[in-house]
């Protein structure tokens, strides 16, 4: 094993679910150069996140707690200084520590930038407008459910149907004709690679090419998709309120186009990170890294009737891509069927900096990966959680959608999966007959000792939920609205 302290980099692929790599059984490549990588690789082959959704699931990475632990759940939360994440343990131990962010939950807004020397981001509509701490609850409340991701989503009462049309189909061929934020970040890293290479670094790049609504540049639009799919992926509705509140339908065509531009978008970051690879190799940095590609969560695509990341912990959610590659000498390579979290690389990171500060060992909940340390959880067991399934934006909604309204846990093995539910209506799935979760078994009597185990960990978050319930499903006052922020979160669909 290398004496030297090994840099780290770590790539965040936003969205992306395990089940749409090659290395997951998927029938595309999605990936190539990551395939042509394999054979130095570790392939983490039952790797779940701690949540459904970016923020919560970020600070799980950055923490190794879960998210009834660290208590970000909800618009305007923000990770408690307290806390020991891994930048600034890394710091500690120096590191200069770098942020590339394209997603607005990984910034000031939420603090996870905090601990960072660097911060890199490119996600505000408008520059010159600085980034709020919180958003106003009662504000997004009364703001419409968003119409940005169709081409064609306009008011045909407002009298401005042809300049919304125009001004939409611009917008569109801004994304697919140039790379608005990816390639940049790419550019930056190189720069400050240049700079900081001659002492440990540790890199966290947070992708967001591959969210909704999966508009990859040009060269990449066809990987997957005829010419004629792409236009007709113009005219598709990707709202998900509007699909579930059944003021759009959809067809198998159109999920199976928006599939396959959920591919090419993938495809596309498979290139930029092939990109980093070349600037860690060009400053000769890359045989003493640690490379961590992973995702904070998936996404359906018309799975369980569902579209975007919201409302279950079915695997479309929650089972991503883990991958690794390891320093030179290191010999940790291959598949690895284990299961494993994203709560996990946090302690994992501390084992091979020999870190063991009782303080911070204290605060983790996850397992370190390379068994230095006793476990946190039992070894092959894997909890998600879902403590708020209505934000702000949502609140409007929860009579129509009240089938939806409760808290969920999942406790999953590699074979069997419990989802515990805080209305009784619980799931139970054997993944190795049906993967797809298309059968709850619940309440069959093999799923037993996985439900209790499940209670087990719900009464931990319930009683996070009973602490916190008053700013989980309460109101708060009035505040103003900063644009930059608003605007955003609408382009993510998530107002």
């Amino acid at each position: 094993m290398v004496q030297e302290k090994p840099n780290i980099v770590i790539i965040s692929m936003d969205a992306v679910r395990g089940q749409n790599l090659p290395f997951y059984g998927y029938h595309r490549n999605t990936t190539p150069f990551l395939a042509s990588m394999e054979k130095d690789l570790a392939i983490f082959e039952n790797a779940i996140s701690s949540s459904y959704w970016t923020m919560p699931s970020v600070a799980s990475l950055f923490t190794g707690m879960y998210t009834s632990g660290h208590g970000l759940v909800a618009d305007g939360d923000k990770l408690d200084k307290s806390f020991s994440t891994l930048p600034k343990v890394l710091r500690s131990h120096g590191y200069r520590c770098g942020l590339f962010v394209r997603n607005v939950y990984v910034s000031e807004y939420s603090a996870l930038n905090s601990d960072f020397h660097d911060f890199y981001r490119e996600y505000q509509v408008d520059h010159l407008k600085k980034l709020v701490s919180r958003i106003s609850r009662r504000g997004l409340a009364r703001l419409q459910p968003p119409g940005i991701n169709r081409v064609t989503d306009v008011s045909l009462q407002d009298g401005h149907s042809k300049k919304d049309f125009f001004s939409n189909i611009a917008a569109r061929a801004v994304d697919v004709l140039f790379d608005t934020g990816g390639r940049r970040f790419v550019s930056n890293f190189s720069t400050w690679l240049k700079t900081h290479r001659k002492r440990p670094f540790f890199a966290y790049f947070h992708f967001l090419e591959t969210h909704t609504p999966y508009r990859a540049p040009l060269k990449f639009a066809s990987t997957f998709l005829s010419v004629r799919d792409n236009i007709k992926k113009l005219f598709i509705n990707h709202d998900h309120l509007k699909y579930l509140l059944n003021k759009s339908e959809m067809s198998l065509e159109d999920f199976r186009i928006l599939v396959g531009a959920y591919d090419n978008s993938i495809r596309y970051l498979d290139y930029l990170i092939e990109e980093i690879v070349r600037r860690l190799k060009r400053y000769q940095v890359y045989d003493n890294t640690l490379l961590i590609i992973l995702s904070d969560h998936g996404d359906n695509i018309g799975d369980h009737g569902l579209m975007f990341h919201y409302w279950c912990l079915y695997d479309t959610l929650i089972k991503i891509p883990l991958i690794m590659k390891f320093p030179d000498g290191w010999g940790i390579k291959g598949k690895i069927p284990e299961v494993v979290q994203n709560v996990d690389i946090f302690p994992m990171i501390l084992s091979m900096l020999n870190e063991r500060h009782e303080e911070i060992r204290e605060q983790i909940q996850g397992n370190d990966l390379l068994k230095k340390f006793p476990p946190r959880r039992e070894h092959n067991l894997a909890i998600s959680e879902l403590v708020k399934p209505f934000g702000p934006d949502r609140k409007q909604y929860k009579k129509q959608f009240s089938r939806f309204d409760r808290r969920l846990l999942s406790v999953r093995t590699q074979d069997l999966k419990f989802i515990y539910s805080s209305r009784g209506d619980h799931e139970s799935y054997d993944l190795s007959m049906d993967p797809a979760e298309s059968l709850n078994l619940y309440p069959a009597k093999e799923f037993s000792r996985l439900e209790e185990q499940a209670s087990k960990y719900y009464i931990r978050m319930d009683e996070f939920y009973q602490r916190n319930r008053q700013k989980i499903d309460g109101e708060v006052g009035e505040e103003d609205i900063d644009e930059a922020v608003v605007e955003r979160l609408k382009a993510l669909g998530y107002m």
